[in-house]
């Protein structure tokens, strides 16, 4: 298996992953909050680790932007620190923990656009766009404005499932300048 396809495998998987984990945050929360927080942080740390994977498999990392590395040790931290300092008053902080994940994305998505397009990639405006797509949820998890209206398993449901269509629609973006 050539290293690309290992590293596809891998980012799949961590998209695959994340997807789930957000359709079972909507659809089937549990009632107990901390069970909620351990399998989310839990499936955070796994999918960190498949980020990680994702970007040391790639042998082409020059077109694979590195915020995929980033985000696998982000997302390591988060699911370490939410799973030994979860109990209720961590509900009003894992809001900022959320917001400071998409606008790090955001960030990273962003600057990749900008090395790809100055590598004469056609394709650099799709991550450009996802990047954008993380500003919006960052200001979304800061101002909270339907936190009235819908419960907090519901908006973390909506944004993994957002990461998780980013990142398997990313590794479409790459695949052809790659092969």
């Amino acid at each position: 298996m050539s290293r690309y396809k290992a590293s596809g495998i891998f980012q799949f998987s961590a998209g695959f992953l994340t997807l789930l984990l957000g359709v079972f945050l909507i659809l089937f929360p549990s009632e107990k909050y901390s069970t909620n927080i351990s399998i989310m942080t839990l499936t955070m740390i796994v999918i960190g680790f498949l980020y990680i994977m994702a970007f040391v498999a790639n042998k082409k990392w020059h077109f694979r932007p590195g915020w995929t590395l980033s985000q696998g040790f982000y997302l390591i931290v988060i699911g370490i620190l939410c799973l030994y300092t979860y109990n209720d008053e961590l509900s009003d902080s894992v809001n900022l923990l959320f917001a400071m994940w998409a606008l790090s994305t955001a960030c990273n998505q962003l600057a990749a656009s900008v090395k790809i397009r100055s590598l004469e990639y056609k394709k650099w405006w799709r991550i450009l766009i996802f990047g954008l797509v993380n500003i919006i949820a960052f200001v979304y998890f800061i101002i909270d404005p339907f936190s009235s209206f819908i419960s907090l398993y519901i908006s973390f449901g909506a944004y993994f499932i957002l990461s998780g269509l980013i990142c398997i629609l990313e590794q479409f973006n790459y695949k052809t300048t790659i092969d």
